[in-house]
């Protein structure tokens, strides 16, 4: 399902998968921090790619100081960093943050357990999704 996807984006969208380690360690410092794990279809994408930036839409991932150094400006779109950043500036906890675009936010809605594309502005929705793959789809226009 995300191998499909994938192959419909330049190589250059992608980056090299984090270790299991590193995903369970983000998964449970996630929890620790914000009361809630990553959700399960993000988790899979994280076994295919460490995050996605193509077109001026970007996906979280889970970089280490290595990744960093290579990809500085990515600092910014580590999912726990982004999450926290946003809870810093916001009394909003009803979502994570999955990425975003100049307009919009990916989330998941924790209660909902659904998937969705929000105005970075008003939060209104742009789109409801059962899957993160459906979303990804509509998101990245592929």
């Amino acid at each position: 399902m995300y191998t499909e996807f994938l192959s419909k984006l330049p190589d250059t969208a992608a980056y090299e998968k984090p270790t299991q380690e590193k995903i369970n360690d983000a998964d449970k410092e996630f929890y620790y921090l914000f009361e809630v794990g990553l959700p399960k279809d993000y988790i899979e994408l994280l076994h295919h790619t460490n995050g996605l930036s193509y077109d001026g839409r970007s996906i979280c991932g889970v970089y280490d100081e290595e990744f960093l150094t290579e990809y500085p400006r990515k600092k910014s779109m580590d999912i726990i960093r982004f999450n926290s950043s946003f809870r810093d500036m916001t009394d909003i906890t009803d979502y994570i943050l999955l990425g975003k675009s100049s307009i919009d936010y990916i989330v998941y809605n924790i209660s909902g357990k659904k998937y969705q594309i929000l105005s970075n502005g008003t939060m209104e929705s742009f789109g409801t999704f059962d899957s993160f793959i459906e979303l990804l789809y509509a998101f990245f226009e592929v």
